[in-house]
């Protein structure tokens, strides 16, 4: 169970850094999308994820908006319109979508 929890911390740990990505590099860009929308939609696996660590999804998310900075800067903007339309068309969104 350990390893489990061990595994788990990093997923989510790895899924707020990624939000707050700054740079411009759109492999990071890319993560920092599919991480903002991961957290901030309360997507099922988001929630099992905390639950398993007995953490409220409402706790993570507050805190994102609270302290960290996870919007688009202006040198990201050009960058992310391609990103999220191939995100859009991508089968993962679409199963999404229909609630799995």
């Amino acid at each position: 169970m350990i390893n489990e929890e061990k595994l788990v911390t990093a997923i989510l740990t790895q899924a707020v850094e990624d939000a707050k990505y700054t740079g411009t590099r759109k492999f990071y860009l890319k993560h920092k999308i599919e991480a903002i929308n991961w957290i901030k939609s309360g997507d099922p696996e988001f929630k099992y994820y905390c639950r398993l660590l007995n953490i409220e999804p409402n706790y993570i998310q507050s805190k994102i908006k609270k302290y960290s900075d996870t919007s688009i800067s202006k040198k990201q903007r050009p960058l992310i319109k391609p990103i999220v339309q191939a995100l859009l068309k991508s089968k993962n969104y679409e199963r999404q979508g229909q609630g799995r």
